[in-house]
């Protein structure tokens, strides 16, 4: 018996599966990108950190939160009402102080007025930018990071996930100022695959006197590194941020946050 050619193409579209568009490999139409969230233009007052107010010191001429020179700042004997040699007495690595830290503040052998001079020059005088612009900057993304919990976000054109972990007990300032943290980040450029990591104390620290730790500390957050990962420069983007959830927090030898 002859079949017909239309007769056969209609008996085989009849026993071949059915496949759904859901099913493993079938092809579907493209969806939209998800949104993420774009921090740029967020209010600073919306993030819940208190940006630090100049002051002068009238005695040293220091302005804390504000722009000094270089030239000043070598000839400092005090910062905060502390004498430079008490300071950097508490910063040294495994200083017997209640403010004191395993790794340090400075190396062993470091000026404290040196590493803050070398800073200033790079950030202030390279760079054209302030300690607070950066710091502006470092308090946004950790603010970020504790809102999202890890979720992509978008800042300055960049998209950007940070993670945030809190550890026990809070790490003081040496400047004996009342800022302190527990926290430790982790920005990541998606764009760029860059990255960096920093205590959340750090912040406050550069913010109030230009201060990244030294060079022999594990802690430092070099500023142009910084401003690498982030892929801009002197702009200012802040967000409201979210309490971490109730946890026990994880530790690490001879780690401070």
């Amino acid at each position: 018996m002859k079949i017909g050619v239309a007769a056969v193409l209609v008996l085989a579209l009849a026993i071949l599966p059915v496949v759904r568009a859901d099913a493993p490999g079938a092809s579907q139409a493209p969806g939209p990108h998800p949104t993420i969230r774009d921090f740029t233009n967020t209010d600073p007052a919306s993030l819940g950190v208190r940006l630090v107010q100049p002051r002068k010191d009238p005695k040293t001429g220091f302005v804390v939160g504000g722009k000094n020179s270089t030239k000043l700042l070598r000839t400092l004997a005090e910062i905060n009402g502390r004498a430079i040699a008490d300071l950097e007495a508490d910063m040294r690595p495994g200083a017997k102080s209640p403010v004191g830290s395993d790794g340090g503040f400075l190396g062993k052998r470091e000026s404290l007025l040196e590493v803050m001079a070398a800073d200033n020059d790079e950030v202030v005088g390279r760079l054209g930018l302030t300690h607070q612009e950066v710091a502006r900057h470092m308090h946004a993304l950790g603010a970020i990071g504790e809102r999202m919990q890890e979720e992509p976000f978008r800042y300055h054109g960049q998209r950007f996930r940070v993670t945030v972990v809190a550890y026990r007990g809070d790490q003081p300032s040496p400047f004996h100022d009342g800022t302190k943290s527990n926290k430790e980040v982790t920005v990541r450029n998606l764009d760029s695959g860059k990255q960096i990591e920093f205590s959340l104390l750090v912040p406050f620290m550069v913010e109030r006197y230009g201060f990244y730790e030294g060079k022999g500390t594990p802690y430092r957050v070099d500023p142009a590194r910084l401003l690498e990962v982030l892929g801009l420069i002197g702009k200012g983007s802040m967000a409201e941020p979210r309490q971490p959830p109730a946890a026990e927090a994880p530790q690490r030898a001879n780690i401070r946050p």
